[in-house]
């Protein structure tokens, strides 16, 4: 725990429970995806990929979020009353 009460481990999992949730919305919409295909159901799949593009931009904003996990939790200083 850092001194001013935030959890590292508690945030660490929470940020990896986003970018899960985030895989799993891209897996279904790549299943979705396919099903549209089937039916030759262009304008949904537009969508449906344009959201997968924007799923996978979400995920790669979180890369190495560990790291600057630690590297917050290393730079942050004392706790000023206010």
């Amino acid at each position: 725990m850092h001194d001013t009460g935030m959890n590292m481990g508690q945030l660490a999992m929470s940020v990896k429970q986003i970018d899960d949730t985030i895989a799993m919305a891209r897996g279904w919409s790549h299943d979705l995806l396919h099903a549209t295909e089937n039916y030759d159901m262009e304008r949904i799949g537009a969508m449906l990929e344009a959201a997968m593009g924007s799923l996978d931009q979400a995920r790669a904003a979180l890369e190495g979020y560990e790291d600057a996990i630690e590297a917050d939790h290393n730079s942050v200083g004392t706790v000023r009353l206010v």
